[in-house]
């Protein structure tokens, strides 16, 4: 089974498409619709192997202040390149953190955040 992506938005799903070889197969990617005034949050959900004897389940909400996510949309998309290498960058930031939180013997949260201001886009 591969990824799964229940995305409404293409933009959303396009930024799942470009972290998704970060993550293991069977992973899901959901778009949350937007609240009052913010952006959609993606959540992306695994399980996770690697931190202890028995798999558990994450969750990664990507939030993108809204004035960022704003700026991103009107990019035209050969413009976008930045805004994944950022993306990448704080999403592997954040899984090399949950690595080494669980290398030092410390307990590995199953929600975890990453949030994504005016460095986005």
């Amino acid at each position: 089974m591969d990824y799964q992506y229940e995305c409404a938005s293409a933009e959303i799903e396009q930024l799942a498409r470009v972290i998704s070889d970060l993550f293991p197969e069977q992973t899901r990617f959901a778009e949350q619709p937007a609240e009052e005034g913010r952006a959609p949050v993606l959540a992306v959900q695994w399980v996770a192997m690697r931190f202890g004897a028995t798999a558990r389940r994450i969750t990664m909400s990507i939030v993108i202040a809204p004035a960022a996510f704003a700026r991103y949309r009107a990019l035209p998309p050969r413009a976008r390149a930045r805004s994944f290498a950022v993306l990448c960058a704080y999403v592997e930031a954040s899984l090399g953190s949950l690595e080494e939180q669980y290398a030092n013997g410390e307990a590995v949260p199953r929600e975890v955040t990453v949030e994504l201001g005016d460095e986005f886009a």
